[in-house]
């Protein structure tokens, strides 16, 4: 059994890769509306891990952070995203330079995040979590869409 606290650890590691991903690409564009996306987005990702943080508070103290769902591991989970994944590893905004790349990489990006927080709430039976990750994953369309349009401008 995956535990509240296993399962909302994965999901503020994503968040917190999204963040260092988007505020190292900050540095390696030139276009002013791409910077301003990039740093909305980090911030986006900030508030997404505070909500993933207060949840995993409140599931804890509230003892619903046991079993709430079904699995043997963190490992199992990555197994089970297969190539999907990559939200849960960390992405070297660093080693990619070209505008067309960092934004590629940052839709799939948040495709990865999307079928990640699809997976978890396929598992999830609390009501508020079910909620927040819905909310999350919406959010994390918009991002995808914005980073789309961005893209074919």
């Amino acid at each position: 059994m995956f535990t509240a606290s296993e399962i909302f650890d994965l999901a503020i590691q994503v968040e917190v890769n999204g963040e260092n991903y988007y505020r190292s690409a900050l540095g390696r564009v030139v276009r002013g509306e791409l910077k301003d996306l990039l740093g909305w987005l980090a911030d986006q990702e900030v508030m997404h891990r505070q909500k993933f943080q207060e949840l995993k508070a409140r599931l804890c103290a509230n003892r619903k952070g046991r079993d709430i769902i079904s699995g043997a591991s963190g490992t199992a989970l990555r197994a089970a995203m297969g190539r999907h994944a990559f939200s849960l590893d960390e992405l070297e905004a660093g080693s990619i330079s070209d505008e067309k790349e960092i934004l590629k990489a940052a839709v799939d990006f948040e495709e990865d995040s999307i079928l990640f927080y699809e997976f978890i709430a396929s598992l999830v039976t609390d009501a508020e979590a079910l909620s927040t990750l819905a909310l999350i994953r919406e959010q994390e369309m918009e991002h995808r869409k914005l980073l789309m349009k961005m893209s074919n401008p």
